[in-house]
Formats: C-alpha cells, structure tokens, sequence
C-alpha cells in the first residue's frame, strides 16, 4: 500500500511540474489548479520560485476588506497564477486572480 501511493504522488507530483511549466496543454482553455497544502506538499513555490503565498493572501485581504477562504495555485496561459476565493464583510464572494511569479 505505501509503495502505491508513493507511485501516485510521484505521478501528481509530474502532472502538476508539467502544467506549470507548460508541458501539457490546457483542457478547453480552462485553468488546472492545486490546493495551497497540494501546491506546498509538492514544493511548488520553490520550485517555480512563486511569490510567497502569505503575503499574497494578506495583500488580497487588506486590498478587499474581506477574508480569504480559499487559495489555489493554477496554470494559466500567461504562466502560474494565485486564485483565491474572498468572502467581504457584507457577506459577498469575490474571485481574484493574481499572478505567481
């Protein structure tokens, strides 16, 4: 059991390098991401030297007024991106996209 899901991170772990960097193609254009635990587990921010998530997280909070409730690590045409998900004082959602790198 442990050697497969070695295997299985090993072959996420390749996934993952391979969308960000742009060795597979999108899927109807659509964005693949990771959660920010996926993204840290796999050495993501090292690895394609992203901006340090915390910041990024703080910066979209002060920025909004709001809370961020989830953060993910995404490939998008123009290169890795931050999506987060703010919910705003007055009980609102907001998507905010900002890049990685």
């Amino acid at each position: 059991m442990r050697g497969r899901n070695f295997i299985c991170g090993a072959i996420l772990a390749l996934g993952i390098s391979l969308l960000l960097v742009g060795g597979a193609s999108p899927v109807h254009a659509q964005r693949q991401c990771v959660t920010f635990g996926q993204a840290r587990k796999l050495g993501l921010f090292a690895r394609f030297d992203l901006r340090p998530a915390a910041m990024v997280k703080n910066n979209v909070e002060i920025r909004t007024g709001g809370k961020v409730v989830s953060f993910l690590v995404c490939r998008s045409r123009s290169g890795p991106v931050y999506q987060l998900t703010v919910v705003r004082p007055n009980g609102g959602v907001k998507n905010v996209t900002v890049p990685a790198n």
